[in-house]
């Protein structure tokens, strides 16, 4: 009965859910900013309160709501002026989004829980590696603990097809790397090109978390949308000079992007992919 109660709130005030995981999402963002800015630096992210990263002075409370407060103070520190980066509610209404997102699809069950905790680790580690270039190794291999929990715990995908899948894609990620360093690094030479790989073995780890979250079906569909966004935006950056050639271009952002339409629809666009190849 008690069960029967709490459900009946959850979809009778809808909207009002809505909100509430939306402001939670927010909240998180906040706290994945801080994650993001600290853990490469091996810092404490509790230690100091967060403070402005030019003037170094505390951030109030007040100052310290997500989104709301960068737009009531134009984006500048009210002490000493200077601009604080849009990232930073950029990355708080991302992840309330995303937050969201996640509880339209999967409503009120344990896989929300398991896709809320799956955004989190993917918003977190992309844009570490946007900024330094490494995806810990620390994040990759507890989320591929989290992932294949979420096989026993709340599946789909089940245990053996998260351990299927994690495989899958650590193999997909070796195979690249191993092709890359003893055959197309020579090629790119021949013709002239110091083309540094994208690719690092911290990848490895981060492509069996995905498997591990989204099955199968769902890494293939992130694997193919990494690679045609990375190749895409990759030749957009250089045409547009904002990456010299020969200068990598971090790839865990884009397993991140297929990871999500992994999550979200990866089932579907395979199935689709799969009448349009003739192989269904």
């Amino acid at each position: 009965m008690p069960g029967a109660l709490v459900s009946w709130w959850f979809d009778a005030g809808l909207p009002v859910i809505w909100v509430l995981v939306a402001l939670l999402g927010l909240v998180f963002g906040s706290f994945f900013n801080v994650v993001i800015w600290r853990v490469p630096l091996h810092k404490s992210i509790s230690s100091p309160p967060s403070h402005c990263p030019r003037c170094r002075k505390p951030i109030r409370p007040y100052d310290n709501i997500p989104v709301l407060s960068w737009l009531l103070l134009g984006g500048r520190c009210r002490d000493c002026g200077k601009p604080i980066s849009v990232r930073y509610p950029l990355i708080e209404a991302l992840t309330g989004l995303l937050f969201v997102a996640a509880y339209a699809r999967f409503g009120f069950s344990l896989l929300t829980v398991k896709a809320l905790v799956f955004v989190s680790l993917l918003i977190v580690t992309a844009f570490i590696d946007l900024d330094h270039q490494i995806l810990p190794f620390g994040f990759s291999v507890t989320g591929l603990a989290l992932g294949l929990l979420g096989g026993v715990v709340a599946p789909p995908p089940h245990l053996a097809r998260a351990l299927t899948a994690a495989a899958v894609g650590a193999g997909f990620i070796l195979l690249a790397i191993l092709l890359w360093r003893y055959v197309l690094a020579g090629v790119f030479r021949r013709f002239g090109v110091d083309q540094k790989e994208g690719m690092g073995f911290g990848d490895l780890p981060y492509a069996a978390m995905i498997g591990a979250f989204v099955g199968l079906k769902g890494l293939i569909v992130a694997l193919a949308a990494a690679v045609v966004f990375g190749v895409i935006i990759g030749y957009i950056a250089r045409t547009a000079g904002r990456h010299k050639r020969g200068q990598p271009i971090p790839f865990g952002p884009f397993l991140a992007i297929g990871a999500l339409l992994g999550l979200f629809f990866g089932p579907q666009l395979f199935d689709i992919y799969a009448r349009y190849a003739g192989l269904a």
